[in-house]
């Protein structure tokens, strides 16, 4: 798995405000892609990964409930590779136990919002 071609599809997926998702879905994956990463990828709208990656590495508002829902949608093992394959980014590694746990913190609080509907 080539760890930059996936961080660039996070970071991607994460950060891209004016591009569409037409556009996104022109990209084309190199060949080492991770096939669970693009299934997760899928699952989550730019709007929503935007609002979670604010929220955990740009301590951003909270996530909306709306988004929350998406979330849990997706699940846990796909919102925890979406995390560690950011924190593989030197940007970001050097303050990765803060980022786990605001990681953390928003996954339980999507988790009790949508559990509590």
């Amino acid at each position: 798995m080539a760890k930059s071609t996936i961080v660039s599809a996070v970071l991607l997926l994460a950060c891209t405000v004016v591009v569409s998702k037409p556009a996104l879905a022109a990209v084309e994956p190199a060949p080492a892609y991770d096939v669970s990463l693009e299934a997760c990828i899928k699952k989550m709208t730019q709007k929503c990964g935007l609002e979670l990656f604010h929220n955990i590495f740009h301590d951003g508002p909270d996530v909306s409930d709306s988004c929350c829902s998406t979330l849990a949608e997706m699940g846990d093992p796909c919102h925890s590779e979406f995390v560690d394959v950011v924190l593989s980014n030197d940007k970001f590694y050097a303050r990765t136990a803060e980022y786990l746990k605001r990681s953390s913190n928003a996954w339980k609080r999507c988790k009790s919002i949508v559990g509590g509907h």
